[in-house]
């Protein structure tokens, strides 16, 4: 990697290294466990963000998952949410936010402040520092609480609100079949006031303020906004909503049935967290310098998020030929692309064989609209 490319790569991690930028996993960790199929023989190197991805490799049966983040926030709430196994799963909603019934709102934050004491014992000296001292994650709801879902919240409380009544969006979130759905979009939902506005929430000006921040844009071209339109528009029409909890959260603020959520928020999920969590181990550090300290045949899988998408395609390059030298054979990656395009180059051909057909069919029925690209690979 050249000291220009290590610069750009610094740059825009740097603002991530700080900073709580997501509560929530905004992948579809569908399509990422069909991508690895991992199995009790796996051993999994997983991207942090807020963990929920990473738990439900873990709860597909991985012999272990391996939590990667430069952010300490990112970790610390990721393992609050795995020592969250531990609480009855009354409990462990109202700490991160949530209630049974839906009803956003109809938690207590000072209940959520007294689990939380009640689970702080079992945390890292790491995690427990972080959250004495944001405890206003926890008064907020802690799945609500990263910089992009607050972006998703303002849009949803003030723009959502000119484009269509409470009325049209209860109706959509209510629809049973894709048929319904499909003429629904096409006779209430898709106006023009609907375009315009989404256009302009979602343009790189908006999202660079608001959403992300100005250098993972670094490596952009084009129009993000009409991108993103079109994409939101395929999530409408061509996947249900009343299983996209994707949706259903930037829609509502709340997911319609937690048991179709991240698979960690429904009972049994949450049930099994006890079960899973001394296969789950969470380092801070640069992937890098994780994979130059790895030895030979480390892991079988990968869930690389989409770390890509602030990096010059040369630094992409480098991380994915540290992958293979610590990589067994048949080792799958997955990693999604926003609106930079990155996938294994031609120069790694003899180490990294794409399977875009898969990867593209997978693309299809990801019900979280944003990526453009689900990128599948694997090592010969």
């Amino acid at each position: 990697m050249s000291e220009a490319d290590a610069g750009a790569v610094a740059a825009a991690a740097e603002p991530l290294s700080r900073r709580l930028s997501y509560a929530q996993c905004w992948e579809d960790f569908g399509i990422l466990r069909e991508a690895l199929d991992v199995g009790p023989e796996d051993d999994v190197l997983s991207v942090s963000s807020a963990g929920d991805n990473s738990f439900a490799l873990a709860l597909q049966g991985a012999r272990s998952v391996t939590l990667i983040d430069l952010s300490e926030p990112q970790l610390a709430v990721a393992e609050l949410k795995l020592r969250g196994g531990h609480l009855p799963y009354a409990d462990f909603l109202t700490l991160l936010g949530l209630s049974p019934d839906g009803a956003e709102g109809s938690w207590d934050s000072t209940s959520a402040l007294a689990i939380y004491r009640t689970l702080r014992s079992r945390l890292t000296d790491r995690a427990r520092g972080f959250f004495d001292e944001r405890s206003d994650l926890l008064e907020q709801g802690l799945v609500r609480s990263g910089r992009f879902e607050g972006y998703l919240d303002t849009f949803r409380r003030k723009v959502l609100p000119l484009v269509h009544t409470k009325a049209t969006i209860r109706g959509l979130l209510a629809l049973e079949n894709l048929e319904d759905q499909q003429a629904y979009y096409d006779d209430k939902w898709n106006t023009w006031r609907w375009r315009g506005l989404f256009r302009l929430f979602f343009s790189r000006f908006v999202m660079a303020k608001l959403g992300r921040s100005e250098e993972h844009f670094a490596q952009v071209e084009g129009n993000v906004a009409d991108r993103l339109l079109d994409r939101a528009g395929h999530a409408l029409t061509q996947i249900p909503i009343r299983s996209n909890p994707f949706m259903q959260w930037i829609l509502s603020g709340d997911f319609t049935d937690l048991e179709q959520a991240h698979p960690y928020l429904s009972k049994e999920g949450h049930a099994r967290l006890r079960e899973i969590e001394e296969r789950v181990q969470f380092v801070h550090a640069p992937l890098e310098a994780w994979l130059d300290q790895a030895g030979p045949n480390a892991f079988s899988a990968y869930n690389l998020s989409n770390i890509f998408e602030y990096m010059p395609a040369d630094a992409h390059a480098a991380i994915l030929e540290r992958v293979a030298g610590v990589s067994r054979p048949g080792a799958r990656i997955a990693y999604w692309n926003l609106f930079v395009d990155r996938q294994a180059p031609d120069a790694l051909q003899a180490r990294l064989e794409r399977d875009k057909e898969s990867g593209d069919a997978l693309l299809q029925r990801d019900r979280a609209f944003f990526y453009q690209a689900f990128r599948v690979e694997v090592v010969r």
